[in-house]
């Protein structure tokens, strides 16, 4: 029987005004108003606005296999007509102070000293937690010029696409806005409005915003102040990985800059990015995720798992001991840490 979602999450929020004063109000208002500024905000903002996204971008996702080659999708290669004049009048109206942010994270960031480690941390899971909100603020608009079209909803015969019909065996998902490992709606506060949250986030700032959640006491390894993203590009592995120093760095001085590098969003993994988790593996297992709730769990029935592929993929796994690890957990085994 496939493991069942937890219950629907319903954390209390508050106002970022209401909860932050002076530094921290103003670095979370700079570091927003950064992101913003950026192209690939405004692109993504603008196919919310729209209702569906471009077909370069669905291409350009982990899962494009999943959209037969006759989907309609496909034939949406610009926006319509006046979408981007309404994103930026939505935007010249936009409070980023009223902004409505879990309370918990609003206090846990404005207990932090500014400039501390603890500080620079929580102010990125606040800035991603904001592209996220921003999302879900957009679509909840109902600004959608493509409704009654049939292109979101839209699934190809049984006889024609098999494949489709074996990944989806309910039909099409309630939205074309979403990252596969993050479409489980019925158990996020914003249902599906957050699927479409988790899917700008990750186009915008390269992937989903995860962090290492363990006890720092329960292992030497556990590193309170790391940043994960979690991406869903095509040309990107579809694994966790931990962002470098440098690329953590690069993030903040972006943030927090009076004059921000606008290129240097999204963020995108490589070679180097080799300090991964498996997002087959339960968040509980691993200790990187940002919400308890975020992730669905892997039905037991899913099928293959790619993870016990017996070639070594160095795409997607950088080192032989990273395969082997990935191979252990999926097969239910015991990892030997030390041979790490």
């Amino acid at each position: 029987m496939a493991q069942q979602p937890p219950p629907r999450a319903e954390p209390t929020k508050i106002s970022v005004e209401a909860g932050l004063s002076g530094p921290h109000l103003d670095a979370f208002i700079r570091a927003t108003s950064n992101v913003l500024a950026t192209k690939i905000a405004e692109e993504t903002y603008a196919q919310i606005v729209d209702g569906l996204p471009l077909a370069d971008v669905v291409r350009d996702t982990a899962n494009v296999g999943l959209v037969p080659s006759n989907h309609p999708i496909l034939d949406h290669k610009a926006l319509c007509p006046g979408v981007m004049d309404k994103l930026r009048e939505i935007r010249q109206t936009m409070d980023l102070g009223s902004l409505q942010l879990e309370a918990d994270l609003v206090g846990a960031y404005r207990a932090c000293s500014p400039g501390s480690r603890a500080f620079k941390t929580r102010l990125i899971e606040m800035t991603a937690v904001a592209v996220h909100a921003i999302a879900v603020h957009l679509f909840k608009l109902g600004t959608s010029l493509h409704t009654d079209d049939g292109i979101a909803s839209w699934t190809p015969p049984n006889e024609e696409d098999s494949r489709y019909w074996s990944k989806n065996p309910d039909g099409a998902l309630p939205t074309l806005f979403y990252h596969h490992w993050y479409s489980n709606h019925e158990q996020y506060p914003d249902g599906i409005a957050d699927m479409v949250g988790y899917w700008a986030e990750a186009r915008i700032l390269g992937g989903v915003v995860l962090f290492d959640r363990r006890d720092p006491e329960s292992s030497p390894k556990v590193q309170p102040d790391s940043v994960w993203l979690h991406g869903n590009r095509y040309n990107v592995t579809y694994r966790i990985y931990r962002l470098l120093d440098e690329q953590k760095q690069s993030l903040l001085a972006f943030l927090t800059s009076e004059t921000p590098d606008l290129g240097v969003l999204p963020i995108l993994g490589d070679e180097k990015n080799t300090t991964r988790e498996d997002p087959e593996e339960p968040v509980e297992n691993t200790g990187i995720y940002r919400n308890p709730w975020e992730r669905k769990p892997r039905p037991e029935d899913q099928g293959f798992d790619s993870r016990l592929r017996t070639c070594w993929d160095q795409f997607d796994y950088p080192t032989q001991a990273d395969k082997d690890r990935a191979y252990t957990r999926a097969k239910g085994w015991e990892w030997d840490s030390s041979s790490e």
